[in-house]
């Protein structure tokens, strides 16, 4: 079996610590967030891997996550000044579109629906956001969901259904589902002793991955409700637990 070998070592933040990166859709763009309030985008030429351009006046406190749209020509980027800026890929370069303000606290985590035409954001606020994004590049809250009673950590979209989960310091997962034009908590998940991290689904949407100070990774599985009345709830089918000393804070199908 071929190992890994490193291809590059990149000093993306010096003297700061780097938060996040996060590969383009095409894989051709890698953008890195940190302590230093910038963004950088990482870009080939020849057989290394260069920066292409630093995004710093956006953000006024460290820049804790990127996100690119699904089709690749914005960038969003999430702050512990409590906004989110959202780039435009103009040529070789991106400019400053707009500034989501809203939360009162850090902005921990955004995302894009598979569709482009939604943006998610938590914070340490305890509430997530849903942004609805028109064809003139218009970004409106259409909802705020306090469904949490902790700092929120982690939101993640449905590969291929406007379904969104959010992961807290409260232990719990919520996904939410939009009915009636409104954004709602539709299934509260309870399980981990401890904050829950990060969260991940599968390629098919039909399992969805946790992980948290507790030490373990649940496996979420979608199934029908008791009686076979009204939605569908998502149910634990599996814990790994005892492979981990210390807290998992990220997992990836």
């Amino acid at each position: 079996m071929d190992g890994l070998s490193l291809v590059q070592r990149m000093s993306a933040h010096p003297d700061s610590r780097c938060w996040f990166v996060s590969w383009s859709p095409t894989g051709t763009l890698l953008a890195s967030c940190g302590g230093d309030k910038a963004i950088r985008i990482w870009g080939r030429e020849g057989d290394s891997w260069v920066c292409k351009s630093t995004l710093q006046d956006g953000h006024q406190r460290t820049v804790r996550k990127v996100a690119w749209s699904p089709c690749g020509n914005y960038l969003a980027s999430a702050s512990f000044d409590a906004t989110t800026c959202i780039w435009k890929k103009k040529n070789d370069d991106f400019e400053s579109l707009t500034v989501l303000e809203g939360h009162e606290n850090e902005v921990k985590c955004v995302a894009w629906a598979p569709s482009g035409n939604l943006l998610a954001t938590c914070s340490r606020d305890k509430s997530v956001w849903v942004w609805e994004v028109d064809e003139e590049d218009e970004y409106e809250c259409v909802t705020v969901v306090n469904s949490h009673t902790q700092d929120v950590k982690h939101i993640v979209w449905h590969p291929t259904q406007e379904l969104l989960a959010s992961a807290s310091y409260d232990n719990n997962i919520c996904i939410y589902k939009e009915e009636d034009d409104d954004w709602e908590c539709r299934d509260t998940l309870k399980g981990h002793t401890s904050t829950v991290w990060s969260l991940s689904f599968d390629g098919t949407g039909q399992r969805l991955a946790s992980c948290s100070d507790d030490r373990t990774v649940k496996i979420w599985k979608e199934t029908p409700n008791e009686g076979g009345q009204g939605d569908l709830s998502w149910k634990c089918v599996c814990t790994l637990s005892g492979y981990h000393g210390r807290t998992v804070y990220d997992v990836a199908w």
